[in-house]
């Protein structure tokens, strides 16, 4: 039956590529014959499963690519879907009809609602969780629900691999007898004593007692510590120290990031944990990651009419996201603009709740070097609101609700730097406005 099953779906597939179509369409038509197909597929040693709330893209993209510059051949649902679909359809695609995976590892990004329905048929060998904390309320509600659905279909055969800056994540680590490996970063010149940032986990999960942290990175990441039982930051195996915000060591190993973000190097380790673990020499997951040309997806270079400016994929409704793109853009101390906006509240449901605004560091945006902040789309004046309740001085604001417009306001409003933290309804629109216009992104 399942034979039948997986070759039916082949040709399905066969047809939607042959007409330019990256479809989750097999693989729900497989679970929709068998909810149980996916305990059918035969995975390789190296299987490797990538969740948490940010940073699944990248570190599942990274981590293929170094086991590609291995030599070895990879199945990865990078132009797929990562809901329960399209990893079955990632899989399908990577099969033989018997079900056995034709590739030396697989390295599959899941979506953290998603990830419950593989771990019931599926024991990957690593299990990155790269984060959980409050996104898309509508959809997830708490994140300690997300913990609890993830948490109770761990099996004990996985290795874990988490962050160990983060007090949620490592929470994963309690009462298991997996293996686990950690990886954190240590003190930086950029960490800071106190944070404004809303914590997601302040409280210690074992005694209820607030924890205590010697520093932050940013949110929820730095030396954290329970004065009234063993909670606290653990003994880190794969740890980054800071050079300067381009270049880290990790061991012996100098790293240079491509983007100065804090949050990269956060998923430079995740891959090399893995990386090393898997038994790929250390000199050449080095190796691999310095010379890794990558697409970060979430910031996009462009120029236009003289006007240089960055674009930073901005996730609505996750604060976390949306403050690592505050802090990279504040940390640039150099004369700039900043443009935000979105053109809708959710790319998944139609409930235009914004509690999320007001969990986001806006008040960070009272910086010297912001000349002007453009507000852009439907919500520019809920945008201005929460920039009104953060300190904000109106007169350094401008309203651009027509988001063709803004092309314009480059010109007119602004001859520095702009930064545009967008959501991706807006990104995509403004760089097809960029190019349109004779503009050019890269």
């Amino acid at each position: 039956m399942n034979i039948f099953i997986i070759f039916i779906c082949k040709i399905i597939q066969f047809f939607l590529t042959m007409f330019g179509k990256g479809s989750s369409f097999p693989g729900k038509a497989a679970y929709r014959i068998n909810k149980h197909i996916l305990s059918y597929f035969k995975l390789p040693e190296k299987a490797i499963f990538v969740t948490g709330t940010t940073g699944k893209s990248s570190v599942s993209h990274m981590l293929s690519e170094i086991y590609r510059k291995d030599g070895m051949v990879v199945a990865n649902n990078e132009k797929g879907s990562n809901l329960i679909f399209g990893v079955i359809s990632t899989l399908i695609a990577n099969s033989r009809i018997n079900g056995q995976i034709k590739a030396d590892a697989v390295v599959l990004e899941i979506d953290e609602r998603s990830i419950k329905y593989a771990l019931q048929y599926i024991k990957p060998t690593y299990l990155i969780i790269t984060n959980l904390s409050r996104d898309q309320l509508a959809r997830n509600g708490h994140y300690d629900l997300v913990f609890k659905e993830i948490n109770d279909y761990i099996k004990e055969e996985t290795c874990l691999v988490l962050n160990g800056d983060d007090p949620t994540t490592m929470m994963f680590s309690l009462n298991k007898k997996n293996k686990i490996l950690f990886f954190g970063l240590k003190k930086t010149l950029l960490s800071l004593k106190d944070t404004s940032s809303v914590l997601d986990t302040a409280y210690c999960p074992i005694c209820n007692r607030k924890l205590e942290f010697k520093y932050f990175h940013y949110g929820n990441l730095g030396n954290y510590e329970c004065n009234h039982c063993d909670f606290k930051r653990p003994k880190i195996k794969y740890e980054a120290s800071m050079i300067d915000i381009n270049n880290y060591m990790i061991g012996n190993d100098k790293i240079k990031l491509k983007n100065s973000a804090i949050y990269n190097i956060y998923n430079i380790l995740a891959c090399y944990t893995v990386a090393v673990d898997s038994k790929i020499a250390v000199k050449n997951v080095v190796e691999h990651i310095n010379n890794m040309n990558l697409d970060f997806k979430r910031t996009t270079n462009f120029e236009y009419d003289k006007i240089n400016g960055e674009i930073l994929l901005s996730k609505n409704e996750t604060p976390i996201s949306y403050n690592q793109s505050i802090d990279y853009v504040v940390g640039n101390n150099s004369k700039k603009t900043i443009a935000l906006g979105f053109l809708n509240v959710s790319g998944r449901y139609s409930k235009k709740d914004l509690s999320w605004l007001y969990d986001i560091d806006f008040e960070k945006l009272n910086n010297k070097s912001i000349e002007k902040i453009i507000l852009v789309g439907p919500f520019a004046l809920n945008l201005l609101l929460r920039l009104k309740y953060g300190g904000i001085d109106p007169s350094r604001v401008i309203i651009c609700e027509d988001y063709h417009e803004i092309i314009d306001f480059l010109i007119k409003e602004t001859k520095t730097k702009i930064y545009c933290l967008f959501y991706f309804d807006l990104e995509k629109k403004f760089k097809k406005e960029i190019v349109s216009k004779g503009g050019k992104i890269w």
